[in-house]
């Protein structure tokens, strides 16, 4: 920086009586607190003015505009994503190139469709392999089912038969910076259900963001941590997707922390969130009671 000063003294020092008057003084950065890009646009500019008065050897302003080519900042440097993850599922596997993991439920591939979980209404447990139950197994059913009706106290309070609708979740690791783009295309087929997908913190899948979709079109990005999970953004509009079609839906967030939600390249929800400021650790998908497949999806991280 001193020795660009000392070229713009000795392009002043080399000026006629008649430049001099024309130019105004020269403020010193180092007590004006301008910035480097500040410093050498203005010493550009004095170059320019140099040049068109012919105010000092051309030789000279042209060795003198070369050191300054040399300071020279960009104004904005673009984003760079750097994908984390990606998937199309093609290969007809989840367990390998990426690993996906079963937290659980059932998750298989739809041949020529892609990564499906489907829950029947009325499901309450995940699907077991049919066995063909033996004389000898009924007949132990049936003395436990008479036995424990026996042996029941009648102030024992009646079990709540009604059980909590089937969940299934799988996830995946990927070093995800806390600005980041998640795309995937998803096709839901059943009129009921919920479906979440986002980064998680640490080790817990079950911390981080979440953007949940139900059919019929409802839309909302939540944060859940240990101690529950809050609704950050609902959707203003529904945007039902039971057509049995793929949708591009893709979520943004950017190093200030706002988050940008499109469908197929339609803007539909958007709202700036802090609430976690670390990087995520991987990314999470879950089907609460639906039918949904992701044909594929693709992680980035913006840095």
């Amino acid at each position: 920086m001193r020795f660009i000063l000392a070229f713009s003294a000795l392009v002043f020092l080399s000026l006629p009586v008649a430049a001099e008057q024309k130019y105004s003084a020269w403020s010193n950065p180092d007590g004006s607190g301008g910035t480097t890009k500040e410093l050498v646009d203005k010493l550009n500019a004095l170059i320019d003015e140099a040049e068109k008065s012919r105010a000092a050897d051309p030789v000279f302003l042209r060795d003198l505009r070369a050191l300054t080519s040399g300071f020279a900042v960009p104004e904005n440097v673009a984003p760079k994503d750097v994908s984390v993850l990606s998937d199309d599922f093609s290969d007809g596997d989840f367990n390998t190139n990426p690993v996906w993991t079963v937290n659980e439920g059932r998750f298989w591939i739809e041949k020529d469709w892609g990564l499906r979980s489907a829950i029947t209404p009325g499901d309450t447990t995940a699907p077991e392999p049919e066995k063909k139950a033996s004389s000898k197994d009924l007949a132990i059913a049936i003395f436990g089912a008479v036995l424990k009706k026996a042996t029941k106290s009648k102030s024992e309070p009646t079990q709540n038969t009604a059980a909590k609708p089937q969940v299934a979740t799988i996830h995946s690791t990927a070093a995800i910076a806390n600005a980041f783009t998640i795309v995937f295309e998803l096709s839901s087929w059943q009129p009921q259900g919920r479906f979440d997908i986002g980064p998680f913190q640490g080790t817990d899948t079950g911390s981080g963001y979440r953007l949940s979709y139900a059919p019929g079109g409802s839309l909302a990005i939540h944060r859940v941590s240990s101690r529950g999970s809050s609704v950050v953004k609902q959707g203003a509009s529904l945007v039902p997707l039971e057509d049995q079609k793929f949708h591009t839906i893709q979520w943004s967030r950017d190093s200030s922390a706002r988050m940008t939600v499109s469908i197929d390249a339609k803007v539909v929800l958007s709202t700036t969130d802090r609430s976690f400021s670390d990087p995520f650790q991987g990314i999470v998908i879950s089907n609460r009671g639906g039918d949904y497949i992701i044909k594929r999806i693709a992680v980035s991280s913006i840095n």
